[in-house]
């Protein structure tokens, strides 16, 4: 009778059924029991328990999956900084919608449905031919307009690397936003007329993140600095354009190096969370994108594996020789992504001096043989200049500006192309001398002052420099960097910029003030508090040149005294060439 009675259960029940007889054998006093007793009135119970927990269990499954269904992914929009690199773009957008006729509407990405669907991603992530390339990003990256995949009467902005104006070229477009796409430079079918590939001396370029514009003659680079500096005021400074208050932008000043210039670099290595590593990670920089229109070295890895750097100066890339030998023995050891500092530093002795003594003081990156890398260079003068490369944030370096000594820690900023210092530092000084008649003592305050490069640099022209500093160490270092130049009228303090003013009693009428913030620029009461002080005299230093369009606008434009002002220049300094950063220099002067 049991047999027939579970021949009649279902499937899933029988499983069960037997699973739970077959531990204990026929043999055993459970089977025995069962055998014995009603077995279809027990079994019939528990089979219809089992089969409404079943029922419930189904239910509950579809339940949770339509859910699920129901529970799409969004697009969550991010509030974007106007004078950051994703907020310029947009300005750039705008101006090819303008120019091209076009409205916002017609090159939206429907990114929420994209995000919700395999498919559609995979018409929005193709390949596109003959692209043509019609303007250029501040970051160095072409532009251009192709067609969307879905909405045929639409157009999509994409981003091409590496591509310039006037480029046509093959792409893979491999992430989608909702005002533009990123692609990669597959294949250049027509290069540009700007375009010399000749000129290209890294064999990393068109892998690596650092440079842009190896491809064009140096002259070329510069103009297009220039069109940054001018966009720079155009987008995010319109008041004053149409006010007529911004002078024509001047020549970008160029650099006495092109390649070899950059005394500190910042390679680094991926070591992957919760994961054990088979084969050791790349050391060097980060990749752009997975491009195929030119041969490189580097590998495929997200970081490119760097073995010498042509923009990095001799001793900086000895370094980099060490610490990658370094790696290679020692990577197991590590447990986590780490950055590793490469600051070139420089020591002075005369020739027929014992240059040995210096090798065995440095400190810094070691050969194969335990020993402090050194370069030894002599100049046209009787000086011999011994560097090393050193790896310790802590360690205190030394730079050598036009006559000036000036030491910080390695990890502390300061300006990474000695060669155009002395450009910048002269420009400057003579960009803050105020008219005075004969005996009238002149003053300099310099916010944001470092270590002290331009207070220092600008002292022999003045009567007394006040600078001013967020870094208790930045300003420990400038005191002492004054006292190392014999510069006795100087005056350090620490603190927020905006503290100058009130700890300072100089005459307006005879002070010029140097401005040199972070790349956020100056805030609201520095800049309003700057104007309550009327200096002469505004020399304002910036990295970017768009966080400094917008301050002057408001400067001139919304602070009580800023009618007062005119912008007598702008221009750019090439502190960085084959890359598309571009230092702005300012000069505004009290009517």
């Amino acid at each position: 009778m049991g047999q027939e009675i579970i021949k009649n259960i279902d499937e899933g029940v029988l499983v069960a059924a037997k699973r739970d007889r077959s531990p204990s054998g026929s043999n055993s006093p459970i089977a025995k029991k069962q055998a014995i007793e009603p077995v279809s009135e027990i079994s019939t119970k528990d089979l219809n328990a089992d089969a409404t927990t079943t029922q419930k269990t189904e239910e509950h499954t579809q339940k949770r999956e339509k859910k699920q269904k129901q529970k799409k992914r969004k697009y969550k929009a991010k509030d974007v900084d106007p004078t950051s690199p994703a907020g310029v773009l947009q300005f750039e957008i705008e101006e090819i919608l303008q120019q091209r006729n076009l409205q916002h509407d017609d090159i939206i990405n429907d990114v929420n449905s994209l995000l919700n669907s395999v498919e559609l991603a995979s018409r929005y992530h193709r390949q596109v031919e003959n692209v043509e390339i019609i303007a250029l990003t501040s970051n160095g990256e072409g532009l251009g307009l192709i067609s969307n995949p879905v909405e045929t009467t639409h157009k999509q902005i994409v981003i091409v690397p590496f591509a310039i104006p006037g480029d046509v070229c093959n792409i893979r477009v491999f992430k989608t936003h909702p005002t533009y796409v990123e692609s990669d430079l597959l294949k250049i079918t027509t290069p540009s007329i700007e375009r010399d590939d000749s000129l290209i001396k890294c064999r990393y370029f068109g892998k690596c993140s650092g440079c842009q514009y190896q491809e064009l003659p140096y002259a070329t680079q510069l103009e297009y600095k220039r069109r940054t500096v001018q966009n720079a005021y155009e987008h995010l400074a319109p008041e004053l354009m149409k006010q007529g208050k911004v002078p024509d932008i001047g020549d970008t000043v160029a650099s006495p190096k092109q390649y070899g210039y950059r005394t500190k670099l910042t390679p680094h290595f991926d070591i992957p969370k919760k994961k054990n590593l088979t084969y050791r990670p790349s050391f060097g920089f980060g990749a752009k994108g997975k491009t195929t229109w030119r041969e490189c070295d580097g590998g495929d890895q997200s970081t490119v594996d760097i073995e010498e750097c042509v923009i990095g100066t001799k001793i900086i890339n000895v370094g980099m020789e060490n610490e990658r030998r370094r790696f290679k023995e020692e990577w197991t050891k590590y447990k986590r992504t780490a950055t590793v500092l490469l600051r070139e530093h420089t020591r002075v002795t005369t020739k027929g001096g014992d240059t040995l003594e210096f090798r065995n003081e440095q400190e810094g990156s070691k050969d194969d043989g335990g020993n402090v890398s050194v370069l030894i260079e002599t100049t046209e003068s009787d000086d011999v200049l011994v560097k090393s490369c050193v790896t310790n944030t802590r360690q205190i370096v030394t730079e050598y500006i036009n006559g000036f000594t000036f030491e910080f820690c390695a990890g502390e900023f300061f300006q990474n192309n000695n060669s155009i210092l002395p450009l910048v530092t002269e420009y400057v000084c003579s960009n803050l001398q105020i008219p005075r008649e004969e005996g009238q003592p002149l003053y300099l305050v310099d916010a944001y002052c470092g270590s002290g490069l331009f207070s220092i640099t600008a002292s022999q022209g003045v009567d007394r420099v006040v600078g001013v500093d967020v870094s208790k160490e930045s300003i420990r270092f400038a005191t002492k960097n004054a006292e190392r130049n014999g510069v006795k009228n100087t005056t350090f303090i620490d603190g927020k910029a905006e503290k100058i003013f009130s700890e300072i009693d100089t005459p307006c009428d005879l002070t010029s003030v140097i401005i040199d913030p972070s790349r956020k620029g100056c805030d609201e009461v520095f800049l309003n508090q700057l104007s309550d002080y009327k200096p002469a005299r505004i020399v304002y230093v910036s990295c970017n040149v768009h966080s400094q369009a917008r301050d002057i606008q408001w400067f001139l434009n919304h602070t009580e005294n800023g009618n007062q002002y005119k912008i007598e220049s702008v221009r750019g300094f090439d502190f960085f060439p084959q890359t598309h950063h571009v230092e702005g220099v300012a000069v505004l002067s009290r009517v």
